[in-house]
């Protein structure tokens, strides 16, 4: 990072470890700080301790999906923009996380470019 800039901190939420792994290790390779969560409810515990610049949540998780951790990331932290990530693409699952206010809706398995 060049002089007097901080990285981003992003929130990662995905009950695959070795998903979750990856992607955390990508996202830091590009010089972002990222904080890991294995579900919803370790998600929202974080979100609603400090600030992100972004949540990126799997949907389907134990504890606690992807929508209802995003509906509590705009209750908590309504400027956070949330990506979901999903296995189980769908239109119609697209838009319910669009509709609910996800800013972008990735498939698995995830492509960094993306």
């Amino acid at each position: 990072m060049p002089n007097g800039v901080t990285s981003k901190t992003i929130l990662l939420v995905e009950d695959e470890k070795l998903l979750r792994q990856s992607l955390a290790e990508l996202l830091r390779d590009e010089g972002y700080q990222v904080v890991e969560a294995a579900n919803g409810r370790e998600g929202y515990e974080l979100v609603i301790k400090q600030p992100f610049d972004l949540v990126l949540t799997d949907m389907s998780m134990p504890e606690m999906d992807g929508l209802t951790l995003l509906q509590h990331v705009q209750r908590a932290a309504p400027n956070t923009p949330v990506i979901v990530i999903t296995a189980f693409g769908s239109v119609e699952s697209a838009v319910n996380a669009m509709r609910s206010g996800a800013v972008d809706y990735l498939l698995k398995p995830v492509q960094f470019e993306d």
